[in-house]
């Protein structure tokens, strides 16, 4: 990656900061953890749900994820969901999770209905053809702007504004806006999603 002499001037005029924690993984952390926040306030507001609100600012990577799942739908054994609402990326070409989150190269963030095969269970196979073939059918799902990704996943693509990020920063609130928007949609139509999870995962007799 190539800078423009302003940046390489900065530094050489800040040379504490040579030595300092990335700007960037400083800036991107405290984004997510204002991002991770607010969902884990709205999910926490409806129970029963479960989560993990970690995307970018956890400690460990194994579990360095942002997830909810209501309690009722399946769970592996240890804990971890088969079926759950993820934040996660879009399209896009980019290293940091930050420049997917606004919008740049194209990219973008998302909230992924997201389901997993089982030993024992549904194969990943079986999974994401069940998902592909309630996507078509629902008319409720494409009208309110959900996609089917080519991974084989439900999902709604969102991007924070720049500007609005920049004024609020780093106490965000009014600039998670876009995000916001989409969580409300995916409670809205948990109905819908729970059919699926039921017709892919039966309730054990």
């Amino acid at each position: 990656m190539s800078y423009t002499k302003e940046m390489c001037l900065y530094l050489l005029d800040n040379p504490d900061n040579i030595e300092a924690e990335s700007l960037t993984e400083s800036v991107e952390r405290q984004v997510f953890q204002a991002m991770n926040k607010a969902i884990s306030m709205r999910v926490g507001d409806r129970t029963p749900w479960r989560g993990q609100y970690a995307l970018v600012t956890g400690d460990d990577e194994e579990h360095e994820e942002t997830w909810f799942a209501c309690a009722h739908w399946p769970y592996k054994a240890n804990g971890d969901p088969l079926v759950c609402f993820r934040l996660w990326e879009n399209e896009g070409d980019n290293g940091y999770w930050l420049s997917q989150a606004l919008g740049v190269n194209g990219g973008s963030m998302c909230f992924e209905f997201r389901m997993v095969g089982k030993t024992g269970g549904p194969s990943l196979y079986k999974v994401k053809k069940a998902m592909k073939e309630f996507y078509e059918q629902n008319a409720r799902l494409k009208e309110a702007g959900f996609k089917l990704h080519q991974r084989g996943s439900i999902f709604m693509p969102f991007t924070l504004v720049p500007g609005e990020v920049k004024k609020e920063f780093p106490d965000l609130k009014m600039s998670l806006a876009p995000m916001k928007a989409v969580l409300e949609k995916l409670f809205e139509l948990k109905p819908e999603f729970d059919k699926l999870v039921k017709a892919v995962y039966p309730p054990k007799q």
